[in-house]
């Protein structure tokens, strides 16, 4: 979708805004698998109005929060705002699938991203992938949350669910392909909710 698409989305109330923190990445970070010890600096991918951002800035770790969409950061910052924490989580607009940043000039020791890049279309989605690798480092942590599902399995148009002409997903094995060179790749148990839904945790090698 385009910048305007979520803009317009966010207005109206994103459904995927109301679910707050990630459990998964909630669950990674209580285990300790995931610390601001070992893991201080984070870049949040499609942060949208800040939820997961804000949530690892209130545990420690140093947070920024990428989105293009206006409305979304304006949120993501006020919640920030009423959490105390602008110093530990700031928010940037730009545009994850641009060749190179100004505003994303280092790399992070851990990155976050639920449900962005299986939101693009394939040259975007290769661009991102090249964002990632360029603001990582060895012994950067990936945490990648995803739609993983043949297309073929999928109706051809359906509403309430995930369907061919609706919705964007990766193949099974796509995270491979665009990751695979470059981190060693571990599949978490899968979201109990909803349908198709993996995540993974990746280790720049």
């Amino acid at each position: 979708m385009r910048a305007w698409q979520y803009q317009l989305l966010y207005r109206k109330g994103a459904a995927w805004d109301r679910h707050g923190v990630g459990a998964e990445l909630r669950q990674l970070v209580e285990s300790g698998r995931l610390s601001p010890r070992d893991c201080p600096t984070v870049l949040d991918l499609g942060c949208g109005t800040g939820a997961n951002a804000v949530y690892l800035a209130q545990q420690g770790f140093q947070v920024t929060g990428v989105d293009f969409t206006p409305l979304a950061l304006k949120r993501a910052g006020e919640r920030a705002q009423a959490a105390g924490l602008e110093k530990s989580c700031q928010f940037v607009q730009d545009d994850l699938t641009a060749p190179s940043s100004a505003a994303l000039s280092e790399t992070y020791d851990l990155l976050i991203d639920y449900s962005t890049i299986d939101d693009l279309p394939g040259p975007d989605r290769l661009a991102a992938a090249r964002t990632v690798l360029r603001q990582t480092r060895p012994g950067s942590k990936f945490f990648l949350w995803c739609f993983s599902v043949h297309k073929a399995e999928l109706p051809l148009i359906a509403f309430g669910r995930m369907s061919r002409l609706l919705h964007s997903q990766m193949t099974p094995g796509e995270e491979q392909t665009l990751f695979g060179d470059a981190f060693d790749i571990e599949r978490l148990p899968d979201p109990s909710r909803p349908p198709h839904a993996a995540c993974f945790l990746l280790t720049r090698r």
